[in-house]
């Protein structure tokens, strides 16, 4: 009996030079398109993960200009921009609040539960002694107390902007969540759930409106088409401010507690 020999398929591509610099490849769920993106760890690739390594090469090449292009903006603006400073958990860590800057400070609580307290551009992180054997390092509790609370004032601040800017642009929305997003700050569903990230309490409070007016916006034109920008624009006319605040500050914003 003859036997069909099996030819084994190449590696998927993993890299992809521009210029002088070799990209990763991410394969994602994208149709037929590449984009460049911007990690903690370096800009990617992405492209189709249906697509052979023939045909992704093609479109590869032939996209390589405005790759090399996009990339050039890419370190352009990095340049620009203010190193991040990480914050980590510890005694003078600084991050923002309503646009505001707070110094972390550390105390020991003779509570039986930790808490957090904002006041006089500082914020108070006050820890509970455990009686287990066993438990996590001081930062570790610091950053869990922080989430929490930025959560809960997230909570409380933007539901009421919710139901204000709802009855102007005239929608309803059916519930709130607050989650912590890695690269967004809100979502929209059709059926009226909306979503914000928790991390966008660091914004000042007109540019977090902006993102509430945003996505309301969206139960009207789920898209980000002429007629969205300029139902956004009516009802929040200060949209290419707050957009252009976020372009300076959101990676900043972004990367607190990652």
């Amino acid at each position: 009996m003859f036997k069909v020999p099996k030819f084994k398929s190449s590696p998927p591509i993993k890299a992809f030079s521009v210029g002088d610099q070799s990209l990763s490849v991410v394969r994602t769920s994208r149709k037929n398109s590449i984009a460049l993106k911007q990690k903690a760890d370096g800009v990617v690739i992405l492209v189709p993960s249906n697509f052979s390594n023939r045909r992704l090469m093609n479109l590869l090449n032939s996209h390589h200009d405005w790759l090399k292009q996009t990339l050039s903006g890419f370190e352009k603006r990095q340049l620009n921009r203010t190193p991040l400073t990480r914050f980590k958990g510890v005694e003078g860590d600084q991050f923002e609040f309503f646009g505001e800057t707070y110094s972390l400070s550390l105390k020991e609580s003779s509570q039986s539960e930790s808490s957090v307290l904002i006041e006089n551009r500082h914020c108070y992180v006050h820890l509970a002694k455990s009686k287990r054997q066993k438990q996590p390092e001081p930062a570790t509790q610091v950053k869990v107390l922080i989430e929490a609370f930025m959560k809960q004032q997230a909570q409380d601040y933007l539901l009421p902007k919710l139901e204000l800017y709802a009855e102007q642009i005239g929608v309803q929305f059916k519930s709130l969540t607050v989650k912590g997003y890695k690269s967004r700050w809100g979502s929209c569903y059709a059926d009226g759930r909306i979503q914000f990230n928790w991390r966008l309490l660091q914004a000042p409070k007109w540019v977090i409106d902006y993102v509430v007016v945003h996505e309301l916006c969206h139960l009207i034109h789920p898209n980000h088409s002429r007629a969205f920008w300029d139902l956004v624009c009516l009802h929040y006319p200060e949209t290419p401010k707050a957009k252009a605040y976020i372009k300076q500050h959101g990676q900043q914003w972004i990367q607190l507690l990652q």
